[in-house]
């Protein structure tokens, strides 16, 4: 289908968000600009999720929660089932970012873990081009630079409808993809100049990010943000209009 014609075409989208300060990030304004539709929901405050049928795709964010964290957090076992019905029986477009791209993995079936060596901060990940008729990273460089943010990360897959479509030096399952209509990174394409002082008002992210970094590393990810924000956020977008173009095709 031509671009012109996915442009026309509206959708409505649930975004699940997780923390107010983990949020659509650059995401927001493309969908807003292509004047589709969305509606943030939160399985923590503890009401009835809306119908799916309202819905033609879902997003589910990051947040600085864990996937086996539901006697912390209870709720992740409706949201989990949630996503898993979506994905696995609606076979209905998705999109993961961190924390919903190991929500993802373990709707199917794989095991989500602590990483060995967390990834905090600009890191180099390298597209896997054997599936470049189907990938979501589709256009960039093989190897890039991406904001991450995890100490969690997904094992191994048993699904052989599972691809990964890129990996790092520390987690070799950094974007995947499912048939033809869920997919998720594990990293953060929708960093904007907020985004990371929205994630360090967030005591455990803090936390993590000054043990990784130290206050001049954290100064250094916000620095080289600012530096270079036209060409991140043009990556967003092309992993944006990428997904579009994937979910309108199949």
């Amino acid at each position: 289908m031509k671009k012109k014609e996915i442009k026309e075409l509206k959708i409505k989208i649930l975004v699940i968000n997780h923390v107010p300060e983990v949020d659509l990030g650059s995401y927001e304004e493309f969908i807003n600009s292509d004047r589709h539709y969305f509606e943030r929901f939160y399985f923590s405050s503890l009401k009835n999720p809306p119908s799916v049928d309202k819905y033609d795709a879902l997003w589910v964010m990051g947040g600085p929660m864990n996937v086996w964290e539901e006697n912390r957090y209870p709720w992740l076992v409706q949201e989990k089932l949630f996503i898993k019905n979506w994905v696995l029986n609606l076979e209905k477009p998705f999109f993961g970012i961190c924390l919903g791209h190991q929500l993802l993995g373990e709707a199917l079936g794989a095991s989500v873990v602590k990483s060995q060596s967390p990834e905090i901060g600009f890191k180099k990940i390298y597209v896997n081009r054997k599936f470049s008729s189907n990938n979501l990273l589709r256009g960039f460089s093989h190897d890039m630079r991406v904001l991450q943010g995890h100490s969690a990360e997904i094992s191994s897959f048993s699904k052989k409808e599972v691809s990964v479509l890129a990996s790092s030096e520390n987690c070799s399952i950094q974007a995947l993809s499912y048939l033809k209509h869920a997919f998720s990174v594990q990293f953060h394409p929708e960093v904007v100049d907020e985004t990371i002082q929205n994630w360090i008002s967030i005591p455990k992210i803090k936390q993590d990010f000054h043990s990784a970094l130290g206050e001049n590393g954290i100064r250094g990810i916000i620095d080289y943000q600012q530096k270079n924000k036209r060409s991140l956020i043009n990556g967003a977008k092309l992993i944006y209009e990428n997904w579009l173009n994937l979910i309108e095709k199949n």
